[in-house]
């Protein structure tokens, strides 16, 4: 075969080299790119270790004398704003708040949305004109302190609140 291909005139030769050359790069391209494409289109989609076992979760039991921070509870002195009818605020010690404002409107606007609710808001003022809206009070610090913690999910700055003597 090959003496043969010597033998073709020169203007043969160069024809059939070309197309063999383009055969051999079409050949060249199945056996090198193709295993590459399928090694990667076939890799898992999932991180490894995704189908293992879930391991049961072991809770450490709590220290036997636990440290109780009491929370700082802001004492002002206040009164019931006006238009305010809530007298229960006046007679709790512990005031849960959700809301202070510098205007009497927003604090109302708060107030009647808590009411919108079914909750028994108040707004109060204090000395510095600041207007206080009060969601729950209580005579009991762990009660207040339970409902601050609870309402702190909607009203993350929730605060206790004391009358001044």
């Amino acid at each position: 075969m090959w003496q043969e291909f010597c033998n073709f005139a020169p203007e043969k030769q160069s024809m059939l080299f070309n197309k063999n050359s383009i055969i051999m790069k079409k050949i060249l391209f199945v056996a090198l790119i193709s295993p590459a494409i399928l090694v990667v289109s076939c890799k898992t989609t999932h991180p490894a270790g995704i189908y293992e076992k879930a391991q049961p979760v072991v809770q450490k039991p709590a220290p036997a004398n636990p440290v109780v921070v009491k929370e700082v509870v802001r004492t002002e002195s206040f009164k019931l704003a006006a238009n305010e009818n809530n007298q229960e605020v006046i007679t709790k010690k512990y005031h849960v708040v959700v809301g202070s404002f510098a205007s009497q409107l927003n604090a109302q606007n708060l107030s009647a949305t808590l009411k919108k609710e079914g909750k028994n808001p108040a707004v109060v003022v204090n000395e510095s004109n600041m207007y206080r809206v009060i969601i729950a009070s209580y005579d009991d610090y762990a009660q207040a302190t339970a409902v601050k913690v609870e309402l702190q999910s909607r009203f993350a700055d929730a605060w206790l609140l004391v009358q001044a003597k």
